[in-house]
């Protein structure tokens, strides 16, 4: 890579476009879980919705690892990356491009073997009863949840962090960030439910 290639407007450009990107593919994602969540009260969820979710969430990982990726090119942002978020975005990028490897490990309880490669073992060691490949995990006190210890919630306070520096430092590419979708989710007493179907 030149050094001097991402400087400047460049990796301004970069960051931002990949904050975008994973946003979209959150806001993409989120309704989906919303709806499954919703429909489980009554036992009628179209397969099509879980398959949905599988295939925007798995985009949505793409997206944040390379989101990622921009963020840690020098000179380094000022924004904080959990290191628990940032090390399961990149395991669970690659253990979802790698399924045919692991679902057969992670998918089957309890686990037949040891993965084979850095990425599963240690997202096995940090998860040693949950895998990478639930594709519309909530719970009430984090919401949707990406992987078992990524909320969408924490991923959207992060881009909206790199969002805000790089405009900071570039205010002209605010015309390239598109309106947020409205939130499928109701957050109140600290607690996450989708929101009513006609609401």
């Amino acid at each position: 890579m030149h050094d001097d290639y991402f400087d400047g407007l460049a990796l301004d450009r970069q960051r931002l476009l990949w904050a975008v990107a994973t946003r979209r593919q959150l806001e993409r994602w989120e309704p989906i879980v919303a709806k499954i969540q919703h429909d489980l009260d009554r036992r009628s969820i179209p397969g099509l919705d879980f398959w949905s979710a599988e295939i925007e969430r798995h985009f949505a990982l793409i997206a944040a690892r390379h989101f990622l990726r921009a963020v840690e090119l020098p000179p380094p942002m000022r924004i904080t990356v959990d290191p628990v978020l940032r090390a399961e975005v990149i395991e669970g990028r690659d253990l979802n491009e790698h399924w045919a490897e692991n679902m057969p490990i992670f998918n089957v309880s309890p686990r037949p073997e040891t993965p084979s490669r850095r990425s599963g073992k240690d997202f096995a060691e940090r998860n040693p009863r949950r895998g990478p490949y639930s594709q519309s995990n909530w719970n009430l006190k984090t919401g949707a949840m990406l992987l078992p210890n990524v909320s969408a919630s924490a991923l959207h306070d992060l881009l909206d962090d790199a969002e805000a520096e790089v405009l900071e430092s570039t205010p002209s590419l605010s015309e390239y960030i598109p309106e947020r979708a409205p939130s499928p989710w109701v957050y109140e007493n600290g607690e996450w439910w989708p929101k009513p179907e006609d609401g």
